[in-house]
């Protein structure tokens, strides 16, 4: 945030809430720049970090679905 600041952006840091999530203490953090440009972009890949859609995430591809079981599964011995 130092870095951003520096090059002369309008920095916020806040808890961000996603869909689902009731534990209030153990939100991700979000970083809001603004004015949002091109520099930005090139100082993440500098500092490290990751944008929202950024298609060079790994978990943007969708998972891959596991084998399933076709049975239950027997835990003992049938006699």
């Amino acid at each position: 945030m130092k870095a951003l600041e520096a090059e002369g952006y309008t920095v916020t840091a806040r808890a961000e809430g996603f869909a689902g999530e009731d534990d209030s203490e153990d939100r991700a953090w979000a970083v809001v720049v603004e004015p949002f440009d091109e520099r930005v972009v090139d100082m993440v890949d500098v500092y490290g970090g990751w944008l929202p859609g950024d298609p060079r995430r790994a978990d943007t591809a969708p998972p891959a679905v596991p084998d399933l079981p076709t049975a239950p599964k027997r835990l003992k011995r049938e006699q």
